[in-house]
C-alpha cells in the first residue's frame, strides 16, 4: 500500500479510529523498513563452499525487497539462500529462494539486486534463512544484506 499523504488535526476535529488507522497504523507499515546480514568469514582464508556456519530467523512477516553483497576485495562468489519454516528445521537446497537469479559477485566487491526475478520473497515470521556458498574465488568476508519492508 502507498503512503498516505499526513493531514493536519484541527483542534476541535473528532478523531475517529479510520482516521487513526490510515495515519498512524497503515502509514507506520509502509516506512518500516528492516533488514538484516549475514557474515561469512573465511577466517583469513578464501571462503569455502557449502553451507555458511549459521542461520537467520525472520522477526516478522515481510517481504524482501533487495539483496547487497559487500565483500573485502574484489572477487567472485554465487550464494543461494535456503528459507524453510521453524517446523521444517533445517532448510535444504530445495528451499532456495533465489531461482536462476542467485546473488553474484564477479570481479567485484559489492553487489546489489532489487529485482529479484523469479525470487521468493514473502517470510513469514519465524521462517529460517541458511546461506549456502555455491562457489567462490579470492573473496575471504562477505556479508550479505537483505533489506525488507514490514507487511
Amino acid at each position: 500500500m502507498p503512503l498516505t499523504a499526513y493531514r493536519t488535526w484541527a483542534l476541535s476535529e473528532l478523531v475517529t479510529p479510520a482516521m487513526l488507522n490510515e495515519q498512524v497504523r497503515d502509514n507506520g507499515n509502509v516506512l518500516i523498513l528492516g533488514g538484516g546480514g549475514f557474515v561469512i568469514d573465511g577466517g583469513g582464508g578464501v571462503l569455502t563452499t557449502g553451507i555458511a556456519k549459521g542461520c537467520l530467523e525472520v522477526p516478522y512477516n515481510c517481504t524482501l525487497t533487495a539483496v547487497r553483497l559487500f565483500a573485502d576485495v574484489a572477487g567472485n562468489v554465487v550464494i543461494d539462500i535456503w528459507k524453510d519454516t521453524y517446523a521444517n528445521y533445517p532448510p535444504v537446497v530445495g528451499d532456495s529462494i533465489t531461482a536462476a537469479a542467485k546473488p553474484t559477485l564477479s570481479a567485484v566487491n559489492k553487489s546489489q539486486d532489487t529485482t529479484l526475478t523469479g525470487w521468493t520473497t514473502t517470510f513469514t515470521a519465524g521462517d529460517i534463512l541458511y546461506f549456502n556458498v555455491d562457489s567462490v574465488a579470492t573473496i575471504t568476508w562477505l556479508l550479505i544484506a537483505l533489506r525488507v519492508t514490514r507487511t
